[in-house]
């Protein structure tokens, strides 16, 4: 059911904009199908969001820019025919806006909503500005949230040293903090993880000091509750401070009394 307003896509009296929520099977080409078949279908995608309910099926929620005389029903009926979709729904934005398909929306197993990345930008400089050791605050909030998106992928897939960084890579792309490559030894717990178009050195302006201390510890909460072994990240290189991309280097923490805990994301 739609029932909450997410974006203004724009009017154009020649064209509607039409929602599709595609329940599909996730595998190698799943989603190049839907995609591949809707550009052949002239269907202009404004805006999509990706939830996988399980291992084996996903939801695609798109909004689609598309001429009036399209029959949306014929065109809904095709996309079920596709040989990975298994259940499709549909409407229509009567006033040309996007709207959210599900309220509220679910991100990695939990509540989300949509801000400028502006918005959250502001938080972070108010806290640096006003707040004593606001470095670590934000990294505790990093670490709590990386602590908790691994065991959200360890409960719905086998999470293994095969995919655990391309796992987190995906999430970062998909809901916009960045696209990141990563290099990440398994058996010495040393790396580095690259952020480029990092949406906080990207908004925060300059700065004298590195600014991603959330993604920081955000990479160590994830590696941590993945490895099982205390892991800290540290940001070395940031955008922010003039250079081309985010860098943030990988090792294993040394033990210390309640370091545990606090890494873990346990601390209340």
């Amino acid at each position: 059911m739609v029932r909450d307003l997410c974006m203004f896509a724009g009017f154009n009296e020649d064209s509607q904009i039409v929602w599709f929520k595609i329940t599909y099977s996730r595998g190698p080409g799943s989603l190049s199908a839907i995609t591949d078949f809707l550009e052949k279908e002239n269907a202009f995608i404004e805006f999509g969001h990706i939830d996988n309910i399980t291992q084996d099926k996903g939801e695609y929620s798109i909004f689609t820019e598309l001429k009036k005389d399209v029959d949306i029903d014929e065109l809904a009926r095709k996309i079920q025919g596709l040989e990975v979709v298994s259940a499709v729904e549909h409407g229509i934005s009567e006033f040309g806006m996007i709207y959210l398909v599900d309220f509220p929306l679910n991100v990695i197993g939990v509540r989300g909503v949509m801000a400028r990345a502006l918005t959250i930008v502001d938080i972070i400089k108010t806290l640096n500005q006003s707040v004593p050791h606001a470095e670590g605050l934000l990294t505790l909030s990093g670490l709590r949230g990386g602590s908790h998106a691994a065991k959200y992928f360890k409960s719905i897939m086998p999470l293994n040293d095969s995919n655990f960084a391309s796992m987190i890579a995906e999430l970062y792309r998909a809901v916009g903090w960045g696209i990141l490559e990563i290099e990440c030894n398994p058996e010495t717990y040393e790396g580095k993880i690259i952020v480029k178009d990092s949406f906080i050195a990207d908004v925060y302006g300059g700065s004298d000091q590195p600014v991603c201390a959330f993604m920081s510890g955000y990479f160590a909460g994830y590696l941590t509750e993945y490895f099982g072994k205390n892991i800290s990240v540290r940001e070395v290189s940031c955008k922010a401070t003039g250079k081309s991309v985010c860098e943030h280097i990988i090792s294993l923490a040394p033990s210390s009394p309640g370091q545990e805990h606090q890494l873990r994301g346990e601390i209340k």
